[in-house]
Protein backbone atom coordinates (compact mmCIF):
# COMPACT_ATOMS: atom_id res chain seq x y z
CA UNK A 1 0.00 0.00 0.00
CA UNK A 2 2.57 2.37 0.79
CA UNK A 3 4.29 1.38 -1.97
CA UNK A 4 1.75 2.09 -4.14
CA UNK A 5 1.30 5.39 -2.44
CA UNK A 6 4.83 6.57 -3.00
CA UNK A 7 4.47 5.65 -6.79
CA UNK A 8 1.70 7.72 -7.28
CA UNK A 9 2.90 10.34 -5.52
CA UNK A 10 6.48 10.45 -7.60
CA UNK A 11 4.29 9.86 -10.81
CA UNK A 12 2.14 13.17 -10.15
CA UNK A 13 5.64 15.23 -9.03
CA UNK A 14 6.34 14.08 -12.41
CA UNK A 15 3.34 14.65 -14.26
CA UNK A 16 3.25 18.31 -12.25
CA UNK A 17 6.58 19.45 -13.24
CA UNK A 18 5.18 19.76 -16.96
CA UNK A 19 2.76 21.60 -16.09
CA UNK A 20 4.65 24.62 -15.72
CA UNK A 21 5.77 27.32 -18.39
CA UNK A 22 3.27 25.63 -20.81
CA UNK A 23 3.98 27.62 -24.25
CA UNK A 24 0.81 28.71 -26.13
CA UNK A 25 -0.63 27.12 -28.99
CA UNK A 26 0.41 29.07 -31.84
CA UNK A 27 4.07 28.88 -30.90
CA UNK A 28 3.72 24.78 -30.21
CA UNK A 29 1.85 24.41 -33.94
CA UNK A 30 5.47 25.62 -35.64
CA UNK A 31 8.12 23.66 -33.53
CA UNK A 32 8.04 20.04 -31.28
CA UNK A 33 5.54 19.39 -28.34
CA UNK A 34 7.71 21.65 -25.65
CA UNK A 35 7.05 18.47 -23.49
CA UNK A 36 7.64 14.98 -24.36
CA UNK A 37 5.72 12.62 -23.71
CA UNK A 38 8.22 9.94 -24.87
CA UNK A 39 10.43 11.51 -21.39
CA UNK A 40 7.21 10.96 -19.78
CA UNK A 41 7.24 7.37 -20.87
CA UNK A 42 10.63 6.73 -19.81
CA UNK A 43 10.57 7.96 -16.64
CA UNK A 44 7.13 6.08 -15.63
CA UNK A 45 9.10 2.91 -16.82
CA UNK A 46 11.83 3.61 -14.39
CA UNK A 47 9.34 4.50 -11.30
CA UNK A 48 10.02 0.94 -10.23
CA UNK A 49 11.78 -2.56 -10.84
CA UNK A 50 8.85 -4.68 -11.98
CA UNK A 51 8.56 -2.04 -14.87
CA UNK A 52 12.21 -1.46 -15.38
CA UNK A 53 12.14 -5.20 -15.93
CA UNK A 54 10.65 -5.29 -19.48
CA UNK A 55 12.05 -4.68 -22.96
CA UNK A 56 11.95 -2.15 -25.68
CA UNK A 57 9.85 -4.52 -28.48
CA UNK A 58 8.80 -3.82 -32.18
CA UNK A 59 11.88 -1.15 -32.70
CA UNK A 60 10.79 -1.10 -36.43
CA UNK A 61 13.62 -1.23 -39.43
CA UNK A 62 12.18 1.04 -41.86
CA UNK A 63 11.64 4.86 -41.72
CA UNK A 64 9.19 6.14 -40.08
CA UNK A 65 8.93 4.05 -37.40
CA UNK A 66 12.22 3.57 -36.59
CA UNK A 67 12.53 7.13 -36.48
CA UNK A 68 9.52 8.01 -34.62
CA UNK A 69 7.88 5.01 -32.61
CA UNK A 70 8.64 3.59 -29.63
CA UNK A 71 7.10 0.15 -27.93
CA UNK A 72 7.90 -1.38 -24.38
CA UNK A 73 6.45 -4.66 -22.83
CA UNK A 74 7.21 -5.59 -18.85
CA UNK A 75 5.49 -8.26 -16.50
CA UNK A 76 3.11 -6.68 -14.07
CA UNK A 77 3.11 -7.82 -10.31
CA UNK A 78 -0.43 -8.90 -10.29
CA UNK A 79 -3.53 -7.97 -12.28
CA UNK A 80 -4.62 -5.25 -10.06
CA UNK A 81 -1.76 -3.97 -10.04
CA UNK A 82 -1.81 -4.06 -14.22
CA UNK A 83 -4.82 -2.14 -13.90
CA UNK A 84 -3.31 0.55 -11.60
CA UNK A 85 -0.20 1.27 -14.47
CA UNK A 86 -2.68 1.32 -17.25
CA UNK A 87 -5.16 4.12 -15.29
CA UNK A 88 -1.67 6.07 -14.09
CA UNK A 89 -0.70 5.77 -17.93
CA UNK A 90 -3.97 7.45 -19.16
CA UNK A 91 -3.65 10.12 -16.60
CA UNK A 92 -0.26 10.87 -17.43
CA UNK A 93 -0.64 11.01 -21.42
CA UNK A 94 -3.66 13.61 -20.36
CA UNK A 95 -1.70 15.87 -18.08
CA UNK A 96 1.20 15.26 -21.03
CA UNK A 97 -1.11 16.72 -23.59
CA UNK A 98 -2.57 19.28 -21.59
CA UNK A 99 1.11 20.79 -20.74
CA UNK A 100 1.00 20.82 -24.53
CA UNK A 101 -1.81 23.11 -25.07
CA UNK A 102 -3.43 20.01 -26.88
CA UNK A 103 -6.18 17.79 -26.27
CA UNK A 104 -6.93 14.12 -26.83
CA UNK A 105 -8.80 12.63 -29.43
CA UNK A 106 -9.24 8.78 -29.93
CA UNK A 107 -9.49 7.12 -33.20
CA UNK A 108 -10.08 3.77 -34.20
CA UNK A 109 -5.94 3.17 -34.17
CA UNK A 110 -5.56 4.70 -30.75
CA UNK A 111 -5.41 7.72 -28.76
CA UNK A 112 -4.04 11.23 -30.37
CA UNK A 113 -2.67 14.57 -28.77
CA UNK A 114 -3.60 17.29 -31.13
CA UNK A 115 -3.18 20.68 -31.52
CA UNK A 116 -6.81 22.82 -32.79
CA UNK A 117 -9.25 19.51 -32.61
CA UNK A 118 -11.45 18.76 -35.25
CA UNK A 119 -10.37 22.21 -37.36
CA UNK A 120 -8.34 22.20 -40.43
CA UNK A 121 -5.87 23.33 -38.18
CA UNK A 122 -5.44 20.22 -36.18
CA UNK A 123 -1.68 19.14 -35.68
CA UNK A 124 -0.76 15.78 -34.15
CA UNK A 125 1.59 15.92 -31.06
CA UNK A 126 1.79 12.30 -30.12
CA UNK A 127 0.03 9.16 -30.20
CA UNK A 128 -0.90 6.96 -27.05
CA UNK A 129 -1.45 3.60 -25.94
CA UNK A 130 -0.84 0.57 -23.26
CA UNK A 131 -2.75 -2.74 -22.99
CA UNK A 132 -2.06 -6.06 -20.53
CA UNK A 133 -2.77 -9.76 -21.76
CA UNK A 134 -3.36 -12.36 -19.70
CA UNK A 135 -2.15 -14.75 -22.09
CA UNK A 136 1.27 -16.68 -21.75
CA UNK A 137 0.99 -17.26 -18.12
CA UNK A 138 3.56 -19.24 -17.86
CA UNK A 139 5.96 -16.83 -18.86
CA UNK A 140 4.70 -14.06 -17.11
CA UNK A 141 3.82 -15.68 -13.08
CA UNK A 142 2.44 -12.97 -10.74
CA UNK A 143 0.18 -10.86 -13.44
CA UNK A 144 -0.37 -9.88 -17.37
CA UNK A 145 2.17 -8.48 -19.98
CA UNK A 146 1.95 -4.82 -20.11
CA UNK A 147 2.57 -3.15 -23.33
CA UNK A 148 2.84 0.85 -23.83
CA UNK A 149 3.34 2.77 -27.30
CA UNK A 150 4.19 6.35 -27.84
CA UNK A 151 4.87 7.77 -31.47
CA UNK A 152 6.14 11.38 -31.27
CA UNK A 153 8.22 14.01 -33.45
CA UNK A 154 11.80 14.10 -32.26
CA UNK A 155 14.01 16.32 -34.42
CA UNK A 156 11.83 16.68 -37.82
CA UNK A 157 10.34 19.18 -39.06
CA UNK A 158 6.63 20.07 -38.64
CA UNK A 159 5.92 19.37 -42.15
CA UNK A 160 8.02 16.04 -41.77
CA UNK A 161 6.04 15.09 -38.91
CA UNK A 162 2.86 15.53 -40.24
CA UNK A 163 3.28 13.40 -42.74
CA UNK A 164 5.11 10.37 -40.51
CA UNK A 165 2.19 10.57 -38.66
CA UNK A 166 -0.04 9.98 -41.34
CA UNK A 167 1.51 6.88 -42.08
CA UNK A 168 1.84 5.75 -39.18
CA UNK A 169 -1.83 5.94 -38.62
CA UNK A 170 -2.58 9.26 -37.62
CA UNK A 171 -6.23 10.34 -39.68
CA UNK A 172 -6.25 13.88 -40.18
CA UNK A 173 -9.65 16.04 -39.45
CA UNK A 174 -11.96 15.97 -42.09
CA UNK A 175 -16.20 16.09 -41.71
CA UNK A 176 -15.72 12.65 -42.35
CA UNK A 177 -13.56 11.24 -39.92
CA UNK A 178 -15.11 9.21 -37.16
CA UNK A 179 -13.94 9.24 -33.36
CA UNK A 180 -13.81 6.84 -30.73
CA UNK A 181 -16.15 7.81 -27.44
CA UNK A 182 -14.69 6.24 -24.41
CA UNK A 183 -16.96 3.55 -22.13
CA UNK A 184 -15.66 5.48 -19.31
CA UNK A 185 -14.59 8.96 -18.05
CA UNK A 186 -10.75 9.33 -18.05
CA UNK A 187 -10.22 6.07 -19.75
CA UNK A 188 -8.43 5.63 -23.17
CA UNK A 189 -10.02 3.46 -25.29
CA UNK A 190 -8.63 0.47 -26.37
CA UNK A 191 -8.02 0.58 -30.43
CA UNK A 192 -9.41 -1.99 -32.63
CA UNK A 193 -6.92 -1.59 -35.46
CA UNK A 194 -2.77 -1.38 -35.53
CA UNK A 195 -1.82 2.74 -36.14
CA UNK A 196 -0.78 2.25 -39.82
CA UNK A 197 -2.50 3.95 -42.77
CA UNK A 198 -3.04 1.39 -45.35
CA UNK A 199 -3.41 4.08 -48.39
CA UNK A 200 0.14 5.15 -47.68
CA UNK A 201 3.06 3.66 -48.10
CA UNK A 202 6.19 4.02 -46.31
CA UNK A 203 10.26 2.83 -46.76
CA UNK A 204 8.99 -1.49 -45.43
CA UNK A 205 5.96 -1.06 -48.11
CA UNK A 206 8.82 -0.13 -51.24
CA UNK A 207 10.96 -2.91 -50.18
CA UNK A 208 8.34 -5.42 -50.04
CA UNK A 209 6.71 -4.84 -53.07
CA UNK A 210 10.54 -4.77 -54.77
CA UNK A 211 12.49 -7.43 -52.57
CA UNK A 212 9.85 -10.95 -53.97
CA UNK A 213 11.02 -14.16 -52.21
CA UNK A 214 11.21 -12.06 -48.96
CA UNK A 215 10.18 -12.97 -45.11
CA UNK A 216 7.32 -11.01 -44.46
CA UNK A 217 4.39 -11.10 -41.82
CA UNK A 218 0.59 -9.66 -41.57
CA UNK A 219 -1.46 -8.86 -38.08
CA UNK A 220 -5.14 -9.58 -38.84
CA UNK A 221 -7.28 -8.85 -35.30
CA UNK A 222 -10.53 -10.34 -36.12
CA UNK A 223 -13.93 -8.43 -33.87
CA UNK A 224 -14.21 -11.62 -32.12
CA UNK A 225 -10.28 -12.26 -31.19
CA UNK A 226 -8.90 -10.63 -28.31
CA UNK A 227 -5.02 -10.23 -29.55
CA UNK A 228 -5.64 -11.66 -33.20
CA UNK A 229 -2.95 -13.63 -35.18
CA UNK A 230 0.04 -13.27 -37.47
CA UNK A 231 0.79 -14.70 -40.67
CA UNK A 232 4.50 -15.46 -41.54
CA UNK A 233 5.45 -16.56 -45.20
CA UNK A 234 7.34 -14.98 -48.35
CA UNK A 235 6.66 -12.42 -51.26
CA UNK A 236 5.21 -14.57 -54.36
CA UNK A 237 4.19 -11.81 -56.51
CA UNK A 238 3.22 -8.54 -56.23
CA UNK A 239 0.67 -6.40 -58.95
CA UNK A 240 -0.89 -3.10 -58.47
CA UNK A 241 0.49 -2.69 -55.08
CA UNK A 242 -1.01 -5.99 -53.80
CA UNK A 243 1.48 -8.56 -52.32
CA UNK A 244 0.85 -11.95 -52.99
CA UNK A 245 2.29 -14.19 -50.16
CA UNK A 246 2.89 -17.96 -49.73
CA UNK A 247 2.13 -17.93 -45.63
CA UNK A 248 3.23 -21.12 -44.27
CA UNK A 249 2.69 -20.41 -40.42
CA UNK A 250 0.05 -18.90 -38.04
CA UNK A 251 1.26 -17.37 -34.72
CA UNK A 252 -0.52 -16.18 -31.50
CA UNK A 253 -1.15 -12.53 -31.28
CA UNK A 254 1.24 -9.62 -32.71
CA UNK A 255 4.57 -11.20 -32.87
CA UNK A 256 6.34 -7.69 -32.75
CA UNK A 257 4.98 -7.47 -29.18
CA UNK A 258 4.47 -11.10 -28.11
CA UNK A 259 7.08 -12.21 -25.61
CA UNK A 260 7.59 -16.20 -27.54
CA UNK A 261 6.33 -17.58 -31.13
CA UNK A 262 3.45 -19.74 -30.36
CA UNK A 263 2.56 -21.20 -33.80
CA UNK A 264 -1.06 -22.46 -33.61
CA UNK A 265 -2.62 -25.45 -36.28
CA UNK A 266 -3.35 -24.17 -39.75
CA UNK A 267 -2.66 -25.26 -43.38
CA UNK A 268 0.77 -26.21 -44.78
CA UNK A 269 0.37 -23.24 -47.32
CA UNK A 270 -2.19 -20.78 -48.18
CA UNK A 271 -1.61 -17.57 -50.64
CA UNK A 272 -3.00 -14.41 -48.59
CA UNK A 273 -3.08 -11.00 -50.65
CA UNK A 274 -2.92 -7.79 -49.55
CA UNK A 275 -1.81 -3.97 -49.84
CA UNK A 276 1.78 -3.80 -49.69
CA UNK A 277 2.04 -1.68 -46.28
CA UNK A 278 -0.80 -4.43 -44.83
CA UNK A 279 2.59 -6.43 -44.40
CA UNK A 280 6.02 -5.89 -42.58
CA UNK A 281 9.22 -7.54 -42.71
CA UNK A 282 9.90 -10.56 -40.16
CA UNK A 283 12.36 -12.53 -41.48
Amino acid sequence: MHVRQFQSSVLSLITALVLVGCSSTSESFFSSSEYRFHDSAQSFISLNKTRNNGAVVDKGLFYPKSAFSFTYRYCADTPQSASNDIQEFHQLAKRVCDANVGQLIHQDTGTWCVYNPNTVDERPIFYTKISSTELWADLCLDGPFVTLKVIENTEASQEEWYEAAKILGYQPYSPYRKLVTPSELGQLPQPQKEPIATELWNEESQYIYTNIGSVVCLYNRPENSAIGYTYLGTVHSVDSGLVKVAATAKLRGDIRTAPILEQLDWHRMAYITAAANSWFVCG
